[in-house]
């Protein structure tokens, strides 16, 4: 059991006679130390499923007989108190404890030291309070698990103003988000910019970086104002200077691209700068900062990023679907395939079908293009000229006769003729593919 009544020395107060009496105080939460945690049933601790995310800890105030860590048994065991979300702890964690009904609760990991990655405990330093509670016996050493990696100790995250984005003219302000930190640098953030809101999940992080950045390992950003590069300006290039990065297309990054997909968004949006791909959902104030670099506010826009090295969408059972009121555009740094496995029924015929009025193969804005060949009408029009070249006669003095064939020395016409012009028409069957087809004129 944790919580106590207890006394606070030299604090009294007088009572019949003048007697002087200590006052009597309820602790409900206790500070305490985590010995052991149960994660899963492999735990050393494990009683069962009702005790995962339970653990095993030493109060620092207690009116029990002292145990060593060694010796802490069942009475011991504390569940989290809140029913739906746990922060689980680690062993050397500081907590709260309490118990209510007869049941053992904690609360924490406590942010002693205000970081998400460890926080010492400040009150395990074994002196005694008084004769009856008392703080419990120091071990010699706090035990911490050996599997825990403090390789990277990640600061606190922040939120910076960001102009053309908060409100106010105040320069050091801004408003405050909510927060859920993991301890090596993973963060789901619910906040806003002035008052339009943000969701950005974060895995990943750099230890040095206190933002989001795009340099995480993978970002899902959604935002309802202003443009990626506004709200992702905080990542600077140290190979190159120091030089900021700006949020860009990669398969348009690489350096000598024969194709950039932002050239083709331009052609196709009458020309635009491509430099406007990378600034949807802000404004040109036409104004310009002390650099000479134009200034930009933010707009009404909600977009979604999905940023990371590899991305992956996949449906167990039905179909996935890509819808665009205007377009969509698709951009690699080396190959696009479509692969069709013939559906989950071994009768299902695969098929890739592409649906338009218009399907160029090649920029029609930067290329000089030439139409398509339909191979049945092709198959149509030299099978005519075959069947106008067999039916060919010449008058000559003996009277009509067929044109002689010539191969090499040997001319030959007649049935000769006719057995050419049959090989060359069954050619012609086979220049047309029974797999892949194109929309008739």
């Amino acid at each position: 059991m944790s919580s106590v009544f207890t006394t606070i020395p030299g604090k009294t107060i007088k009572g019949f006679a003048g007697k002087e009496y200590p006052v009597p105080i309820y602790l409900q939460f206790i500070p305490g130390n985590v010995v052991d945690v149960v994660h899963s049933e492999e735990s050393l601790r494990y009683r069962g499923p009702n005790t995962i995310n339970s653990i095993i800890a030493k109060p620092h105030i207690t009116d029990k007989t002292y145990k060593s860590r060694a010796n802490l048994a069942e009475d011991n065991r504390y569940i989290p108190l809140m029913r739906g979300m746990v922060d689980s702890p680690s062993k050397g964690d500081p907590v709260l404890l309490c118990t209510i009904g007869q049941i053992n609760y904690y609360l924490g990991p406590l942010n002693t030291t205000n970081n998400p990655t460890w926080n010492t405990d400040l009150s395990d330093r074994g002196e005694e309070v008084s004769t009856i509670v008392r703080r419990n016996k120091p071990t010699g050493h706090r035990d911490v698990q050996t599997n825990f990696n403090k390789e990277f100790i990640y600061g606190r995250m922040s939120k910076v103003r960001k102009e053309g984005l908060d409100y106010g003219s105040h320069i050091r302000e801004t408003t405050g988000d909510m927060l859920m930190e993991g301890r090596h640098g993973n963060s789901l953030r619910i906040g806003s910019r002035s008052n339009n809101p943000y969701v950005f999940i974060s895995n990943k992080r750099n230890s040095a970086n206190n933002i989001e950045s795009l340099g995480d390992g993978s970002l899902i950003s959604i935002t309802s104002n202003g443009s990626l590069r506004q709200h992702f300006d905080n990542l600077f290039d140290d190979k190159k200077n120091n030089e900021p990065i700006e949020f860009k297309y990669d398969s348009d990054k690489l350096t000598t691209p024969v194709n950039r997909m932002g050239d083709v968004w331009s052609d196709v949006n009458g020309g635009i700068d491509a430099n406007e791909l990378y600034l949807y959902g802000s404004r040109n104030t036409e104004e310009f900062d002390e650099l000479g670099n134009p200034i930009f506010k933010g707009l009404q826009a909600n977009q979604i990023l999905f940023h990371s090295d590899r991305i992956s969408l996949n449906t167990k059972l039905d179909d996935i679907f890509m819808s665009s009121k205007k377009d969509i555009h698709i951009g690699t740094g080396r190959h696009l395939t479509f692969t069709t496995s013939g559906g989950p029924d071994v009768n299902d015929i695969d098929s890739v079908i592409f649906q338009s009025s218009n399907v160029n193969i090649g920029n029609p804005n930067r290329k000089q293009m030439e139409p398509m060949v339909l191979g049945e009408a092709l198959k149509t029009v030299l099978g005519s000229i075959l069947d106008l070249i067999s039916k060919l006669e010449i008058n000559t003095s003996l009277g009509p006769q067929t044109p002689t064939v010539s191969t090499g020395a040997v001319g030959f016409g007649g049935p000769m003729l006719e057995k050419k012009v049959s090989e060359i028409t069954t050619e012609i069957e086979n220049i047309t593919s029974i797999y892949h087809k194109i929309e008739r004129n």
